[in-house]
């Protein structure tokens, strides 16, 4: 019970603080192909984290700057290091609430990016604030119960099966 409670305390915080509307009157013609950088928050689910990486492959083909929000532990795992550019994060990075601390909010707004793309189909409080916080001109992602007004593109979650809906990503994007 206690948990919940938290839960609740957490994303009212994060919807009065930390929660930045999309502008959904942005044209969508050809914002792939006329971005240079985007930013992709993967997936904690290791099954979806492994899936997922279809899109970082995509944007990387597509000659994108391509930069990676991942945890601290996964860093070394599947030569990100040398393919990739990234942002990782450690456990201290969250606080009590499920929200990041101070110091990742002040390194997370330094940065700017063309497109988000938010790689988590679950609800997670940590890694919506992070979307929310990051700077970029186009936010994808997957369409979240509480939250309606965070991305200018949402794709339906498929939840039975995650390939399914990484697939449907990836087609969405290629039609920009």
């Amino acid at each position: 019970m206690f948990e919940e409670y938290k839960n609740r305390l957490g994303f009212y915080l994060f919807k009065k603080k930390l929660l930045k509307k999309v502008d959904s009157s942005q044209p969508f013609n050809n914002f792939i192909d006329s971005s240079s950088s985007a930013i992709l928050v993967l997936p904690i689910n290791e099954s979806d984290f492994a899936i997922s990486f279809d899109v970082a492959k995509y944007f990387k083909i597509h000659k994108k700057e391509v930069t990676l929000f991942i945890p601290e532990h996964k860093v070394n795992s599947m030569d990100i290091t040398r393919n990739y550019q990234y942002i990782s994060y450690s456990f201290n990075d969250v606080s009590r609430l499920g929200l990041p601390s101070k110091q990742l909010i002040e390194k997370l707004e330094e940065k700017e990016f063309d497109v988000l793309v938010d790689l988590e189909r679950e609800e997670n409080l940590f890694l919506l604030s992070v979307s929310s916080i990051l700077n970029a001109k186009f936010k994808v992602g997957f369409k979240k119960a509480s939250i309606d007004k965070l991305y200018n593109f949402q794709l339906v979650n498929t939840k039975i099966n995650s390939e399914i809906s990484y697939r449907n990503l990836l087609n969405s994007l290629k039609m920009f």
